[in-house]
């Protein structure tokens, strides 16, 4: 950071307390008037700011910060959920299954696919084949045609 001016404590303040207030997951127009700006764009600004000036955790760390708002989310509707309240035991649910899936504990899902290749010489075949049965076929239209009395006209409506 050579070269540039540190910001004076307040602007520091303001930044920590904004990145707060978005990790807790509030808008940037209320994370605004919560630290004083005039709307959004201030605050996701002084936002930008603190974040070039910092170093961004590491994966580890956010998957902490993360599961442990999922403990603290879960220790809220744990007593509930073990009296057999049924909204509280959907609540532990998602919570744990948000848990396995930042842990990364469930098994992985298996797709099968099935891979079909086919050389040059094969698919010109086909294409061969396809072209000779696509003459046939207008060859017997045609054919067909001419023995109805011929009843269509170039655009292959009928004239009658």
């Amino acid at each position: 950071m050579t070269g540039k001016i540190a910001p004076d404590p307040v602007q520091l303040d303001r930044e920590v307390k904004i990145i707060e207030l978005r990790r807790a997951g509030m808008t940037w127009e209320r994370i605004g008037k919560e630290v004083g700006y005039a709307g959004a764009s201030g605050a996701y600004k002084a936002y930008q700011r603190a974040a070039e000036r910092t170093i961004r955790p590491k994966l580890e760390e956010l998957r902490d910060v993360e599961l442990d708002r999922l403990d603290r989310m879960q220790l809220g509707v744990w007593e509930k959920a073990k009296n057999g309240d049924y909204k509280a035991i959907q609540t532990v649910l998602a919570i744990l299954d948000r848990r396995t899936r930042i842990l990364g504990l469930d098994a992985p899902t298996k797709i099968q696919a099935e891979v079909i290749t086919y050389d040059g010489d094969t698919l010109n075949a086909y294409t061969n084949r396809l072209i000779e049965l696509a003459r046939y076929a207008n060859a017997n239209n045609n054919a067909q045609a001419l023995a109805l009395g011929e009843r269509s006209g170039k655009t292959g409506a009928v004239t009658e």
